[in-house]
């Protein structure tokens, strides 16, 4: 078995997800938060906050950053890096396929 077939895609629905917004998507024991940047591309990550690793469900895009609704740690929208306290570490990106014939407005997201 190679390393491909042991991967895990998660298939999104990003149709309406707008640009400067994120979403929350809590799949069996795993979890994703997909950014739509301002300009339309998307980004992401693993749905833990790297601070204390909570879910990143209710999380909210402001001013180009990612905020936690637990302790208020923000990551920037395009690379995740941690903004400041009480976050020391950035968000770990997952990798995204946009156009790999899923249909328009899915995108798949590598969770394994």
């Amino acid at each position: 078995m190679t390393r491909e077939d042991r991967q895990e895609w998660l298939e999104c629905d990003v149709a309406d997800l707008a640009p400067g917004s994120c979403r929350y998507i809590a799949h069996e024991a795993r979890s994703v938060l997909l950014v739509r940047l301002a300009d339309g591309a998307l980004r992401a990550y693993d749905g833990l906050c790297s601070h204390a690793l909570l879910p990143l469900d209710g999380a909210r895009v402001r001013r180009g950053a990612i905020m936690c609704p637990h302790h208020g740690a923000r990551f920037e929208c395009g690379s995740g890096d941690a903004l400041g306290p009480p976050a020391s570490a950035g968000l770990t990106p997952l990798e995204l396929k946009e156009d790999d014939g899923q249909g328009e407005g899915q995108v798949k997201v590598l969770i394994a």
